[in-house]
């Protein structure tokens, strides 16, 4: 895992961000301490401005106060995603492909709901090896741990462990919590139907769902049923890979094109097909620009991927990881050090060149903005055919040596009136 702290933190931005690595341990934060410089792991201590503070989920709440932090967790969430400024994704499937997570043992059992004890749901964990359990209900929880039986009480607090027992119907985002536990080659036994399926664990570890904490019942005393093994098998990665990428102006998966992008007049645009070409624009990407539901008729990327595909349930998947990595990219260009970009451009570029008339190619991230200058008595002639906002201007020079300057200021006024979106409220 110190190779993938590694690789996480070359990303990192600075500011809020959110590392989802499903089976982190407390190991691979102080990965992170090791490569980030200025970081700690967050304990309650006060804020320090120039820290970068690490954190697992949830958050406590004085680190939303804290300039630059990064949130570790085996999840995304909606909110999560709205409050952080970058959010990067390593999905459990891909981590069991590059051998850094292991297939685990799953097995689904019938039993009595969770609502009513069962002495032979109680018997059958008891004749386990050292599980971790997270009890059907209060009365059941108050048996097994007094026979010694290590319980889950608190669902966001949960470690590695051989084998991890599901008593109760959980919502998706708490059911990663406690799927985590085994991915590195344990065992998970479900008894309460929660159902393992790699689709929604995409869609949970991408930040599809919120979470939804559920308290055990009471718990009443019923007639019995035996526990029945349902199905049992080894948890392994999809033979099917979608791979999403995002660059040179197109959004593909395996290669094949869903959607056309670049960032003009403070404003992210994109060119889906839902049945004819349409261009959607935003000034920050947002979860109802991508996935919006195809019963509103509404033309999103996840329209235009199904036309493509043919394939909702992994179009649901690419689409919203096209939302995290568009919300990145946006970040990214925002982030840019234009005086540089615009430096490089005129690297070799003479007043002489300039009084002829010059073409040059400024280059953000991988977006291209072509713009001519030419200096005209006391003026400075600039265009750029490719912006939106910025189309000419004249600036007058006064001093041979404020020229450079001058043309400077301008094209960085430029890139800020054309790159710079603004960050959504929601």
């Amino acid at each position: 895992m110190k190779k993938l702290a590694r690789e996480l933190s070359s990303i990192y931005k600075g500011r809020k961000a959110l590392f989802v690595v499903p089976g982190y341990d407390r190991s691979f934060l102080e990965y992170l301490t090791e490569e980030i410089d200025s970081s700690e792991i967050f304990t309650n201590q006060s804020i320090v401005e120039n820290k970068v503070y690490i954190s697992t989920y949830p958050p406590k709440s004085p680190l939303l106060k804290a300039r630059n932090v990064i949130i570790v967790s085996n999840f995304n969430t909606r909110s999560l995603t709205r409050v952080v400024d970058q959010v990067i994704v390593k999905k459990s499937e891909d981590l069991m492909r590059e051998a850094y997570l292991r297939p685990f043992r799953y097995r689904r059992l019938l039993s009595l709901p969770d609502h009513k004890v069962s002495q032979l749901r109680i018997d059958f964990i008891l004749s386990l090896r050292d599980p971790s359990v997270l009890p059907a209900n209060v009365k059941e929880m108050e048996i097994l741990s007094s026979k010694g039986v290590k319980i889950i009480q608190n669902v966001e607090e949960v470690h590695a462990s051989r084998v991890t027992v599901i008593c109760r119907k959980l919502n998706q985002l708490p059911y990663l919590q406690l799927r985590s536990t085994v991915l590195h080659g344990g065992e998970l036994i479900d008894m309460a139907n929660n159902l393992e399926n790699w689709h929604v664990v995409t869609l949970g570890e991408l930040g599809y769902f919120n979470f939804n904490h559920s308290k055990p019942l009471e718990g009443i005393v019923a007639e019995d049923r035996p526990v029945v093994l349902i199905e049992e098998r080894t948890v392994e990665p999809r033979s099917s890979k979608f791979k999403v990428e995002m660059k040179r102006g197109r959004i593909k998966v395996n290669g094949s094109t869903i959607a056309e992008y670049k960032v003009r007049g403070q404003r992210m645009h994109m060119r889906v097909d839902c049945g004819r070409n349409e261009e959607i624009s935003f000034e920050y990407p947002s979860f109802q620009t991508f996935l919006s539901p195809m019963t509103t008729g509404r033309c999103t990327l996840l329209f235009s991927c199904v036309k493509r595909l043919k394939n909702l349930e992994a179009c649901k998947e690419i689409s919203l990881e096209a939302y995290l990595m568009t919300k990145n990219y946006v970040l990214s260009v925002g982030r840019t050090n234009f005086e540089a970009v615009i430096l490089s451009s005129l690297n070799g570029v003479t007043m002489r060149d300039l009084n002829v008339g010059r073409n040059l190619r400024l280059k953000v991230m991988d977006e291209i903005l072509d713009v001519y200058i030419k200096l005209e008595e006391n003026y400075f002639i600039i265009k750029c055919k490719s912006c939106e906002k910025f189309k000419e201007t004249r600036v007058r020079v006064r001093r041979v040596e404020d020229n450079y300057n001058k043309l400077i200021n301008t094209l960085k006024d430029m890139l800020l009136k054309e790159m710079i979106t603004l960050k959504d409220k929601g």
